[in-house]
């Protein structure tokens, strides 16, 4: 009975005085979960933000009736994003952020901050799918990337546990699954060839884009020796010695400096080309690539065994159902998120998949 009335103090009364406050008393004692303001929708049309509101108001409702918090003050959010006009859906989402109760002395008090975290999303992964590569992406393999292939498993796509950043130098664990349309993925995976040829044009662009301060002192030279012309027209051995001991030397410095930057890319391209001539089957096969730790201007092939391989994807309208609202669920993205050797954040990441009902998100799809 004394525990029992315990726990209902931690409940309603956060921080009180408690006798012996231990890791495992903490562990044993009820949360609270509770949602805060939902964000965005500003930009949304009216039934579009309806249909997002009801969307995830049942992924609410079926956390609730199968999560109870377990030593957390647990958070959560509903954020309706904004209209993606660009996109075939609009992607929002529910989360959680599960703040751990702590001992201070024999008081219980609430975190304010915390590493753990848990979402459910519509129309979003942590993956750029939408579009094209971006930024240092473009230039380098050309392609957005995962950091794992996704498996199918009992009707969804599981990306396994991996490491994870935590901040302030820690590491936790992670996962995530992606529950689509049947058998089907939002995005589609990039072949060795269509990476060897993309990787060929950008390559051509970081030569040039090498080049292009020298290119600039050949063309000022050029522009520098019509006005000289002009200038030593009625003193030809000004003319001469001005050609003799500024333009020549110049231009052959900046020539060699050219040629040279085409000499040190050359390799590089010839690596490419050589690859392009490996036979239909192999050129048709996933691309899976690793910068070449011997020549940071080249790629290797790997597979999704290495740390270090980056597995290419592109876009895939053809997944989408055009006829659909833009704030129908297309594909849902779950993601947890916590320290796997703190015993709250672990139970919070077990207790809170247990929760998840993949059959009920499922059937969300395409309504």
């Amino acid at each position: 009975m004394k525990l029992i009335l315990l726990f209902a103090a931690l409940l309603f009364a956060l921080p009180v005085l408690a006798q012996n406050c231990t890791s495992d008393l903490l562990l044993q004692t009820p949360g609270i979960l509770k949602a805060d303001a939902a964000a965005g929708g500003r930009e949304l049309k009216a039934t579009d933000l309806a249909k997002q509101k009801t969307v995830l108001a049942s992924i609410a409702g079926m956390i609730k009736s199968k999560y109870s918090p377990m030593g957390v003050q647990a958070i959560s959010h509903e954020n309706y994003g904004s209209a993606s006009p660009n996109r075939p859906a609009n992607d929002y989402t529910y989360s959680i952020i599960p703040l751990n109760y702590y001992c201070e002395g024999n008081t219980v008090k609430t975190a304010d901050e915390t590493s753990t975290y848990f979402t459910i999303s519509a129309n979003y992964m942590d993956a750029e799918i939408y579009d094209t590569a971006q930024g240092d992406r473009l230039p380098g393999e050309g392609f957005n990337v995962l950091n794992a292939i996704p498996v199918e498993k009992n009707g969804s796509w599981y990306f396994g546990e991996k490491d994870a950043d935590l901040g302030f130098g820690m590491t936790g664990k992670s996962s995530a699954w992606l529950i689509t349309y049947d058998h089907k993925l939002p995005f589609v995976y990039v072949t060795k060839n269509e990476f060897l040829k993309k990787r060929k044009q950008a390559l051509f662009v970081q030569m040039q884009m090498s080049a292009a301060d020298t290119k600039d002192v050949l063309e000022r030279i050029e522009i520098e020796k019509k006005f000289k012309e002009e200038e030593f027209r009625n003193d030809p051995e000004k003319f001469k010695k001005y050609m003799k001991m500024d333009y020549l030397q110049i231009k052959e410095r900046y020539e060699k400096l050219l040629a040279d930057n085409e000499k040190e890319y050359k390799p590089a391209f010839d690596k490419i080309d050589a690859q392009l001539k490996m036979p239909a089957v192999e050129l048709n096969q996933q691309a899976i690539v690793k910068m070449d730790p011997n020549d940071h201007l080249s790629y290797l092939f790997t597979d999704s065994n290495d740390p270090f391989g980056k597995i290419l994807i592109k876009p895939n309208p053809a997944y989408f159902n055009m006829k659909l609202s833009a704030s129908s669920p297309q594909f849902i993205w779950i993601y947890v998120r916590g320290n796997h050797k703190e015993p709250i954040a672990t139970k919070f990441m077990t207790d809170i998949m247990k929760a998840v009902d993949f059959t009920t998100l499922k059937n969300m799809l395409g309504k």
